[in-house]
């Protein structure tokens, strides 16, 4: 007789409840090690009842199968205010559910132990907590009978504080005393109200063992694999298909079907025809996909025209479209006269003149003369910058017309960048010779030149992206060719994220040139940067990190209200406080007191409880532990954030603060990768696009309504009008997952092509994928995604096969 179970262990547990699990446990009981029994389940007093699989329907394969550990499992169904009262003991739920264990393993003294399915356990904050519940649970069932054992079920984690689904208080190390075997929960990557996606991706699994096994006894870990499907719809919203989530879970039979014509959305009968869908093998996730009932589909990529700064990018294989940054984009119509700044008739007073354009220092003047042939109404434009915030003033006059041009907006995003202002518009002007005079403002600004034009126009611009919608037959199970006979629905899949204070500075210290004099001062110590070395004829922008000790700053004084982000890590020589200041304030990770802090001066305002360690020298440069520090600055409150989601530890109140310099601070040898400075009150969000359709019209997806904020049309940006957190100016969640957003029916014919122009508003939108899904007579839009993942377990067992319905992942 065969030893399927010699060298390897498997994990079930009898969720399904159905006839095709009883035949499993019947036919293949001598493949199985362990069986968590799912019946019982805790709630907020402590209290255990029996509500899923019935213990009386299980005992006959119990008697059957005398070698598997039957364990009782017990579970909160993810109920996180359950967990939280049995974790705080609160009005003694913990102390009940400790006798409640014993309870339930008395009164099933079969049993091997229990099974503990405890989630939704909240954030690395909880972790002590959570360690001291599972300690109590251990040693009761120990004290109980030291042969009963404890398998924990944990979620799916690639570090600490590396849960994709807020499950931070988990840490494999800390839970290894306290059980006999885990039960790695390394599926649910995607899952019915996320994206489409695999289960259990091949990086996040791999992630996972690396940790496990490095932190816990491998001996006890079981790993989880996906055995279920599921089939997403995104033609439309999950209300209008009277769904709470997209995903429907199916068998790998059911996708079989899907894949072979066996099932469409309208029940399986008319109006849609059952088309065979072309499956195909993503061999690095180990996953068959498909695109059920889509009649075309492009990655952002695939645009046939795009414009800059839209730019295409690739992240775990996704291809997709995105800005950075906006940039201006002007129209000048006929440009009769366009004159460059170094091309300058006659100066006075301090000027400095290059090829390019003029810099006006003290009582600079400088003067152009141009003719105009033919008299007429135009347009003048002058082009200028402004290198620095304190550089900021320039006057300009044409025919005894003068404008002054200034900014002090610290998030303004034209800085240090040439940008394009209407001197005067509809002006007539006569034929003959005109002079152009330009004075200084404040010291330092520059003037690139100017031109005449017919017509001046200017707007910022994150880019703009066309694709070819070509929709083309389909041949169903009958060998006919088919459409569908309303039109179709066009659905693009994006992702937007959360806003982010209004860009003033953003510095990764990958440029050539390193820490200008121009824009930084070494206040105190000695800083410098490592970039690495890139291979001959690479022009990329190398990986770099600012290092050292003392203060670094920006060169100007005048800051106050900011918001500043570092993202720093300490070397194995580093220690003590690091972080940004500005001013008198010093927000920093403490690594001797492993807190957050925040001083004004010397006085310590306020301080989170964390966790962080140093780096090996070996790993500085290519594996650093990065950890994030930021504060936000409004008048005498200060915010303050930590960890890689920006999350709120305290808020204190500050006397005596006036502002001053700002930048990147260290009490010891520290290494930094990050240092982002944004206006406190002033937010950019990344979430609008505009869709044109190849009628013409033009509909705007994705802006989200706020309260307590003035909008700015020009540049999209929004400041709050009170001083309270920008989540609470929304009523709608940003979920950081990809989207779906549809369109009305579109009258298309099959066999021709169209044009569709996708036009981001803000940046940071990414536009993944569109499809086209049919539309059928009876009103019915039909159309779906899956994305199948399959795992096949070790065990020799026939038709144990996993898959995943989802997306096309590339």
């Amino acid at each position: 007789m065969r030893d399927y179970l010699h060298g390897k262990r498997c994990m079930v547990w009898s969720f399904m409840g159905n006839t095709r699990m009883y035949q499993a446990l019947r036919d293949y009981g001598d493949r199985l090690d362990t069986v968590g029994i799912f019946t019982f389940e805790v709630d907020a007093t402590g209290t255990i009842s029996e509500t899923g699989t019935s213990i009386s329907t299980m005992l006959t394969y119990i008697n059957k199968w005398p070698h598997i550990k039957w364990m009782l499992t017990v579970m909160n169904h993810g109920t996180a205010s359950i967990f939280t009262a049995l974790r705080n003991n609160t009005d003694g739920a913990k102390d009940t559910f400790l006798t409640e264990l014993v309870r339930i393993m008395e009164k099933y003294p079969w049993c091997a132990g229990v099974d503990i399915d405890l989630e939704r356990g909240g954030e690395y904050e909880n972790r002590e907590a959570a360690n001291t519940l599972f300690k109590d649970i251990y040693d009761t069932v120990k004290a109980y009978d030291s042969t009963k054992l404890v398998n924990l079920c944990l979620p799916g984690m690639t570090s600490v504080n590396g849960s994709v689904g807020g499950e931070n208080w988990c840490v494999y190390a800390d839970l290894d005393a306290y059980c006999d075997t885990m039960a790695i929960m390394s599926y649910g990557m995607a899952w019915a109200g996320s994206a489409p996606g695999p289960a259990s991706p091949r990086d996040w699994l791999e992630g996972i063992y690396d940790y496990a096994s490095s932190v816990m006894d491998p001996q006890k870990i079981f790993m989880g694999l996906p055995g279920y499907s599921w089939n997403w719809q995104i033609y439309d919203t999950p209300e209008n298909l009277g769904k709470t989530y997209r995903g429907t879970s199916n068998t790998y039979y059911a996708a079989k079907l899907w894949m072979t014509g066996g099932y469409n959305f309208t029940d399986n009968t008319d109006p849609q025809p059952l088309i065979p869908i072309l499956a195909y093998w993503d061999d690095y996730d180990k996953a068959p996909w498909a695109l059920p009932q889509v009649y075309d589909f492009m990655e952002g990529q695939d645009a046939v025209y795009k414009e800059y700064p839209l730019l295409g990018e690739v992240y775990n294989r996704r291809r997709y479209l995105t800005a950075y940054a906006k940039q201006q984009d002007t129209e000048f119509g006929d440009i009769l006269i366009d004159r460059g700044g170094g091309n300058v008739d006659d100066y006075s007073g301090v000027v400095s003149v290059s090829y390019y354009m003029v810099t006006l220092d003290d009582e600079g003047s400088a003067s152009y003369e141009f003719t105009i042939d033919e008299a007429g109404t135009y347009d003048v434009a002058v082009r200028i910058c402004y290198p620095f915030w304190d550089k900021n003033s320039i006057t300009v006059s044409v025919d005894g017309m003068s404008k002054t041009f200034s900014e002090d907006r610290l998030w303004w995003p034209y800085w240090r960048t040439t940008c394009w202002f209407p001197l005067v518009t509809s002006h007539s002007f006569s034929a003959g010779t005109h002079t152009l005079t330009v004075n200084v403002g404040v010291n330092g600004v520059q003037f690139y030149g100017f031109r005449v034009c017919t017509d001046f126009s200017e707007k910022p611009t994150a880019g703009v992206a066309q694709f070819t919608l070509s929709p083309r037959q389909f041949v169903d199970v009958d060998g006919n060719l088919c459409q569908p006979d309303r039109g179709f629905k066009l659905t693009c899949e994006m992702l937007r994220r959360k806003p982010d204070s209004a860009l003033i500075w953003y510095e990764d210290f990958r440029d050539e040139t390193l820490l200008p004099s121009s824009y930084w001062t070494t206040l105190s110590g000695e800083w410098d940067v490592w970039q690495e070395t890139l291979p001959y004829g690479d022009t990329s922008r190398p990986y770099s990190q600012l290092e050292g000790e003392g203060e670094l700053a920006w060169l100007y004084s005048g800051f106050d209200d900011i918001h500043i982000r570092a993202r720093l890590a300490f070397p194995s020589d580093g220690g003590g406080r690091a972080g940004v200041f500005c001013g008198s304030l010093f927000c920093c990770l403490n690594y001797d007191t492993q807190q957050v802090e925040l001083y004004n001066g010397s006085t310590l305002l306020g301080s989170y409880s964390t966790s962080f360690s140093k780096t090996a020298k070996a790993d500085l440069r290519t594996d650093p532990n990065m950890y994030t520090i930021e504060m936000r600055i409004r008048g005498n409150k200060v915010r303050v954030y930590s960890s890689s989601s920006y999350t709120l530890r305290f808020t204190a109140t500050v006397s005596g603060f006036s502002g001053g310099y700002a930048g990147f601070r260290s009490d010891n040898h520290v290494v930094c990768e990050l240092l982002r400075l944004g206006d406190a009150w002033t937010y950019e969000p990344y979430e609008r696009f505009d869709v044109t359709f190849p009628d013409g019209s033009v509909v705007e997806y994705g802006r989200i309504e706020r309260s307590n904020a003035t909008w700015d049309e020009e540049f999209q940006v929004f400041t709050l009008t009170s001083d309270v957190e920008e989540s609470s100016t929304r009523s709608e969640s940003i979920s950081l997952d990809y989207e779906f957003y549809h369109s009305d029916l579109l009258s298309l014919e099959c066999g021709n092509d169209y044009t569709v122009t996708i036009t981001p508003k803000d940046i940071n939108v990414w536009l993944h994928h569109y499809r086209l899904h049919p539309c059928w007579r009876d009103g019915v839009c039909a159309g779906g995604t899956q994305h199948c993942l399959k795992s096949v377990c070790d065990l020799g067992l026939q038709g144990w096969e996993q898959l995943l319905l989802g997306p096309l992942l590339r």
